[in-house]
């Protein structure tokens, strides 16, 4: 059962922001490619065109702050020099042309408070962060210990 479960959060789509110091917000996501593809497909754009981006944005304005233009191989990104007391939240899409961006997900509200004191919406951490060591990603294998 807990296989099963570790399987369905690894085939789960997520976009997560997370404020690491006062001025700084990581983001990290998964996006399945067989989605991104779909969507492709259902706009016409070849995937040698696609553009993948993430926009972040003032939570209360709703205002775009920054937009960054990714590689295909990118699953994290961060943000630097963003103000010490904003809310923000961050969307991953793909852009048709330069006026043209359409959102695939969206993460969670971040938001950074005058006395330091940093709080974020949930999820705070992907579901495989107990079984990854420095260099080594672990898995329950059939037959072993689980503690």
């Amino acid at each position: 059962m807990a296989e099963r479960t570790h399987y369905i959060n690894k085939l789960q789509d997520h976009l997560v922001a997370r404020i690491i110091t006062p001025g700084k917000l990581f983001v990290y996501w998964q996006l399945q490619d067989e989605k991104v593809r779909f969507i492709c497909e259902y706009f016409y754009i070849p995937e040698e065109q696609l553009t993948k981006t993430l926009r972040l944005y003032d939570h209360d304005s709703r205002k775009v702050i920054h937009e960054v233009v990714l590689r295909h191989d990118v699953s994290s990104w961060l943000f630097k020099g963003i103000k010490p007391t904003g809310n923000y939240y961050v969307e991953l899409g793909i852009k048709r042309s330069t006026e043209t961006f359409f959102p695939l997900l969206k993460s969670n509200s971040a938001i950074q408070h005058n006395d330091n004191q940093l709080k974020v919406g949930k999820p705070l951490s992907p579901g495989w962060a107990g079984k990854v060591s420095t260099y080594t990603y672990y898995e329950n294998l059939e037959g072993s210990i689980l503690k």
